[in-house]
C-alpha cells in the first residue's frame, strides 16, 4: 500500500503490490529507480504521451510562458497567445469548426460539448431537447453526469443510484454482432434501432448524439462497422435536428493516423470534445470544438456559453498546446501513425491470431486490441476471476512493455481484451518489440489458464 494514496481504479488499484517508481522518460520508454527500461506503450493511462517523454523544447516553451503567466483573470482580460492557439486549434479540426474552449480533463470536454449542444438548442427555441443518446459499452468520462452519458457498466454500477439513465444503444461491435447475420444486416440493424429509439423518445426531446470513433477502453480498440454506420448515423442526426458529438478525446490529434478520428470515415461531426493527446501529456488540457452551424445562434444573440472552470482557457495549455500541433505537423506525426498503425496491426494479426485464446485483433492506427475468448467458435468469454487480461498485463510490465489491460467486452462485466496505444513516434522496431512480449505473455498465461481447474 502506498502511503497517503487513495487507490483507485487508473492510479496503482493494487493495495497490495509493489508498483516500480519511475524516474524519469526519454522518448518512448520509461526507466525506474532500478534503470529497468519500461516501453510505454500505454501512453500514459492512456492515448496520452502521443510525442513521448522528454519531447524537443517544450520544457522551453512551459518555462517562457510560466515567466509571463500562467493563470489569467479571464472575465477580464484576454492574451494573444491563447487566440493564436484556438485560431490554430479549429483549423487543425478542419471541415467547418469556427470556435474553440479549452478545459482540463476529457470528462470535462465532453460534458460541455454536452452542455453547448443544450443551450444551442435553447438559444434556438427549443428547451426540451435535454436527452443524450450514447452506446452501451462506451466511455464519456467519469463525472456522475457522464458516467450517466456513457455506457461502461463497470464504472457506473457503483453509482447506478445516482443515474438518470438516458437512452443507450447496442454497441457497434462487429466481432460480437449476432451469428449469421451479414454485415451489411448488421448495419442496418444498428441505423435501425438508433431511428427506432429516436422515435420511441421523442425526437423533440434529444439534443445530441455522443459516439467515440473508435471505441477505446471500454472494448479495446473496437472500430465501427465501416464508413457506412458512420454516414447513416449522421444522416440520422440532420433528419432529426440532433447534433453529433463525437468524443475524440482519446481518438483525436493523430491516434487514428488523421488529424482526428471521424477524418478516417469522411465525417465531421458538429461538436469534437478533445483531450489526452491534445497537450501531449504535458499539461492538464483539453477542448471543445464547434462548428459553424452550433456556433451561429450564439453569435447572433451574442449569448455566452454558460460553462466555466477555473483553468478554462488558461494560457500556459494554450502555449503548450500550439507546441504541440506545430510539432505534429512539423514532424509529420500523424503520418507516422498511420503507418506504424498498420504495421503493428500486421503483426498482431499474424503472431497474435495463431493463439487459441486470442479470438480478435482490431484498430485503427495506433489505437489496437485484441480480445481474448476460452472458445475462438462461440466467442466465450473466460471467468471474470481469472483476471486474464490483468495477468497478461503484468506479465509483459515484467518483460518492460507497459499495456493497457481492460474486461467488459463480452457485456455484463466479463470479457478480456487489451488495448495497444503506443506513443505516435514509435517506429516499426518499437511495435516489432512491443508485439514480441505480448505475443510471448500471451503464451505463458494461455499454458496457465489451460490447465486450471474448471477449464
Amino acid at each position: 500500500m502506498i502511503s497517503s494514496l487513495i487507490h483507485s481504479m487508473i492510479v496503482c488499484p493494487d493495495m497490495d503490490h509493489n508498483y516500480p517508481r519511475i524516474t524519469y522518460g526519454k522518448g518512448v520508454f520509461l526507466y525506474d529507480e532500478q534503470g529497468k527500461k519500461y516501453m510505454d506503450a500505454s501512453s500514459g493511462s492512456a492515448g496520452v504521451t502521443n510525442l513521448g517523454h522528454d519531447t524537443g523544447a517544450i520544457a522551453d516553451v512551459m518555462h517562457a510562458q510560466v515567466r509571463k503567466a500562467a493563470v489569467l483573470p479571464t472575465h477580464a482580460v484576454s492574451t494573444e497567445v491563447l487566440e493564436s492557439y484556438l485560431s490554430k486549434l479549429v483549423a487543425f479540426a478542419g471541415h467547418d469548426f469556427v470556435r474553440a474552449w479549452t478545459v482540463s480533463s476529457g470528462t470535462e470536454a465532453v460534458e460541455n460539448a454536452v452542455k453547448l449542444a443544450y443551450q444551442y438548442h435553447v438559444l434556438n427555441g427549443e428547451p426540451n431537447r435535454y436527452k443524450v443518446l450514447a452506446r452501451w459499452s462506451s466511455y464519456h468520462g467519469n463525472s456522475v453526469f457522464m458516467l450517466d452519458v456513457g455506457g461502461m457498466r463497470l464504472r457506473r454500477d457503483t453509482y447506478a443510484r445516482w443515474m438518470n439513465n438516458f437512452p443507450h444503444l447496442s454497441p457497434a461491435y462487429k466481432y460480437r454482432k449476432p451469428e449469421g447475420m451479414t454485415d451489411d444486416e448488421y448495419i442496418s440493424s444498428l441505423i435501425k434501432e438508433l431511428e427506432d429509439t429516436i422515435l420511441e423518445n421523442d425526437p423533440a426531446t434529444i439534443a445530441a448524439f455522443v459516439l467515440e470513433p473508435v471505441v477505446a477502453a471500454a472494448l479495446g480498440a473496437v472500430p465501427p462497422p465501416d464508413s457506412r454506420y458512420i454516414k447513416e448515423v449522421r444522416a440520422l442526426c440532420d433528419r432529426y435536428g440532433i447534433l453529433l458529438i463525437a468524443d475524440e478525446v482519446l481518438t483525436g490529434f493523430g491516434r487514428l493516423g488523421a488529424n482526428f478520428g471521424m477524418d478516417k470515415w469522411n465525417t465531421a461531426p458538429d461538436i469534437i470534445a478533445a483531450g489526452k493527446g491534445i497537450s501531449a501529456g504535458y499539461y492538464p488540457l483539453s477542448a471543445i470544438i464547434a462548428n459553424r452551424k452550433v456556433a451561429r445562434p450564439f453569435e447572433e444573440q451574442k449569448v455566452p456559453f454558460l460553462g466555466g472552470h477555473t483553468f478554462a482557457c488558461s494560457p500556459l495549455g494554450a502555449a503548450i498546446g500550439s507546441y504541440v500541433i506545430d510539432y505534429m505537423e512539423k514532424e509529420r506525426v500523424v503520418e507516422n501513425a498511420s503507418k506504424a498503425g498498420r504495421y503493428l496491426n500486421t503483426l498482431l494479426k499474424k503472431e497474435l491470431l495463431p493463439f487459441d485464446i486470442v479470438g480478435d485483433v482490431r484498430g485503427e492506427g495506433l489505437l489496437q486490441g485484441i480480445e481474448l475468448v476460452k472458445d475462438k467458435t462461440t466467442k466465450q468469454p473466460f471467468p471474470p476471476e481469472l483476471l486474464l487480461s490483468k495477468k497478461i498485463g503484468q506479465r509483459c510490465i515484467q518483460k518492460g512493455v507497459i499495456l493497457y489491460p481492460g474486461r467488459g467486452s463480452a457485456g455484463n462485466n466479463t470479457g478480456d481484451h487489451i488495448m495497444i496505444c503506443p506513443p505516435l513516434i514509435s517506429s516499426h522496431a518499437h511495435m516489432e518489440e512491443l508485439v514480441a512480449v505480448l505475443a510471448e505473455s500471451v503464451q505463458e498465461e494461455m499454458e496457465r489458464v489451460l490447465v486450471a481447474p474448471g477449464l
